[in-house]
C-alpha cells in the first residue's frame, strides 16, 4: 500500500488536506493533523499501518515539508518522500490526476488555506507561548520553546523532539546551522510590535479577580504574561531553554530541569511545580478572563456580566454552568457575546437588564419581555 498526503505549506506552516477521493489499489489517500499530532504520533502512526512507501504530495510550497520528509526517514523504516503536485502524473493516470485537481478546487479547506494569513497564526502562537494558555492542546505536547542558542539546544535535547507538535516552533534571536532540523525557527524580534505582557504576581492576579467576582470590573487590559501558569491551569505545552536550564515560564522563574534530561523528568517536575501554583477558583473563571482582557482592550473600561460575578444579581453557586452568553457594557454602549460562535452583537439596556437574568439561569416565565430575549438569542446562537 502507497500512502498519498496531500499537503499545503505557506511559510513553513504544514496543513494537510482531507480529501474525498477513492484511488485503486495500490493507493491510499490519508489525512494527518499537524497542529495536534507531534513527531513521536506520526513515527508511531506510520509504523502501525507498515505502508510500503508513503508519499508527501506538495500542493505549493515543499521547503519545509522536505525537512520534515528527511527527519522522518531516519525514522521509519520504508521509504518516504515528496513529490511537486505538478509531477502527480508519475504516479497517477490522467483520469485520476484530472479529478484530484477538481476536489482540490472544490474543497472548502484548501480554498480557506489561500487566504491564510500566516503572520496572524505566529503572532497568535506567540501570545499562546506568552500566556501559557493552549486550551486545545493535551497535556505535554510541546508547541513552543524558547532558546538563546538554537543550535545548542538542538544538538544536546533530540529525544525531546518527537515530543513536540508538527507545526511547532522555536523562538530563537541565533541562527540554526542544522539543515535536518523539523521546526519552525522564528526570530523573536519579529514580534517586538506586539502587545506587552504584564507581569504579575500571583496575590495581583487573586485581587484582579476577587474585584471582577464582586463588581463585574476587569481592572487588567494587558495579557499576563505566565497567565496559565498562575493560575496552575498550564498543561505544560511550551519551554524556555537558557544557559543549559529548562524553564516553565517566560519570565524564568520556575527551573524544571537541564539540558538533555528526558521528557518525562521534565514533564514529571513541570507537574509538580503547576500543582503548586494553583490559585483557588474555578477553572471556568480562569479560562475566561484573558477573552474578557481581551474584550477590555478593544471596548475600554467595561463592566461585565457572566454566570460567576455579582452585578445586580448575585453570581450563581454552581461551579459547573453551561456558559453560552455574556453581556458587557461601556459608558456608550450595550453588547451581547455569544461564546460558541464568538459574535458580538449590540443590545440596549432593557436586553442587558434580562440577559443577566438568562446567563445567571433566573427566568421568570410570567416576564414576556424576558420570553422575547430568549427567544432572538436562540435565533442567533
Amino acid at each position: 500500500m502507497i500512502g498519498l498526503n496531500f499537503v499545503y505549506e505557506r511559510d513553513e506552516l504544514l496543513y494537510s488536506l482531507d480529501l474525498p477521493i477513492e484511488l485503486q489499489d495500490p493507493f491510499s489517500v490519508d489525512y494527518l493533523d499537524f497542529d495536534h499530532q507531534s513527531f513521536e504520533d506520526l513515527i508511531d502512526y506510520m509504523d502501525f499501518l507498515e505502508f510500503d512507501r508513503y508519499i508527501f504530495v506538495a500542493v505549493e510550497e515543499s521547503s519545509r515539508l522536505q525537512r520534515l520528509v528527511n527527519y522522518l526517514s531516519d525514522k521509519v523504516e520504508y521509504p518516504i518522500t515528496t513529490l511537486e503536485m505538478n509531477a502527480l502524473g508519475k504516479l497517477l493516470s490522467d483520469e485520476q490526476v484530472i479529478n484530484v485537481q477538481k476536489v482540490l478546487e472544490n474543497h472548502s479547506g484548501y480554498q480557506t488555506l489561500g487566504t491564510l494569513k500566516t503572520e496572524e497564526v505566529f503572532e497568535n502562537g506567540y501570545r499562546a507561548f506568552r500566556s501559557a494558555m493552549y486550551p486545545h492542546l493535551t497535556k505535554g505536547l510541546l508547541k513552543h520553546v524558547q532558546v538563546d542558542e538554537v543550535n545548542t539546544f538542538l544538538s544536546e535535547n533530540k529525544d525531546l523532539i518527537p515530543r513536540f507538535a508538527i507545526n511547532s516552533a522555536i523562538y530563537s534571536d541565533t541562527d540554526c546551522n542544522d539543515p535536518s532540523n523539523p521546526f519552525i525557527v522564528r526570530s523573536i524580534a519579529n514580534f517586538s510590535k506586539m502587545e506587552t505582557f504584564a507581569r504579575l504576581t500571583e496575590l495581583e492576579l487573586r485581587d484582579a479577580l476577587e474585584e471582577f467576582l464582586k463588581s463585574g470590573r476587569l481592572m487588567l487590559t494587558n495579557h499576563i504574561l505566565d497567565y496559565g501558569i498562575l493560575t496552575g491551569i498550564s498543561r505544560f505545552n511550551s519551554l524556555v531553554f537558557k544557559q543549559d536550564t529548562f524553564y516553565l515560564d517566560s519570565a524564568m522563574n520556575i527551573p524544571i530541569g537541564d539540558s538533555g534530561e528526558s521528557f518525562q523528568k521534565l514533564f514529571n517536575e513541570a507537574s509538580m511545580k503547576l500543582g503548586r501554583q494553583v490559585i483557588d477558583a474555578n477553572n471556568e473563571i480562569w479560562r475566561l478572563v484573558p477573552l474578557l482582557i481581551a474584550m477590555n482592550r478593544t471596548y475600554n473600561d467595561l463592566e461585565f456580566v457572566t454566570p460567576y460575578n455579582q452585578y445586580h444579581l448575585a453570581a450563581i453557586e454552581d461551579r459547573i454552568v453551561s456558559l453560552n452568553w455574556i453581556a458587557f457594557k461601556n459608558s456608550d454602549h450595550y453588547f451581547a457575546f455569544n461564546l460558541p460562535n464568538s459574535r458580538i452583537f449590540k443590545i440596549n439596556q432593557v436586553v442587558f437588564e434580562k440577559l443577566e437574568y438568562i446567563i445567571k439561569n433566573r427566568l421568570d416565565e410570567r416576564d414576556l419581555v424576558m420570553q422575547k430575549v430568549v427567544e432572538v438569542l436562540e435565533t442567533y446562537a
